[in-house]
């Protein structure tokens, strides 16, 4: 995906983007789901009644196990997104692998649309 740079007026990849860090999956890892919210809003109703319930050392130990659950989701998801990239990077090599066959098909795939008269 190769997009306009208009002060410059020369075209910026995505690979330029990486290098100048100006790609950062995990800042835009937040979900437009509406369950997402849903989700955030009953956490945060549920610890409110915990630190109402809770004594001050109590409430902080329960914020402990919460940071230290962010932060597993955070190493969870990461390895995700990084298997991910790997797997779109290998399925990428393996068609390009087998460029001729997949030439190959394409004609044989277009040639049957000619003769069924569907390619004008």
């Amino acid at each position: 995906m190769i997009k306009k740079n208009i002060r410059e007026g020369r075209q910026v990849s995505l690979l330029e983007d990486l290098y100048y860090g100006k790609i950062c999956p995990s800042e835009r890892s937040h979900s437009n789901d509406p369950k997402y919210a849903l989700y955030s809003k009953q956490i945060s109703e549920l610890l409110q009644i915990l630190k109402e319930k809770l004594t001050p050392d109590d409430f902080t130990m329960v914020e402990g196990v919460m940071d230290l659950n962010d932060m597993l989701i955070s190493v969870s998801s990461a390895a995700a997104y990084i298997l991910g990239f790997r797997m779109g990077a290998a399925m990428i090599i393996e068609v390009l692998g087998h460029k001729e066959e997949l030439i190959h098909t394409e004609e044989v795939c277009f040639g049957k649309i000619k003769l069924d008269g569907r390619e004008s």
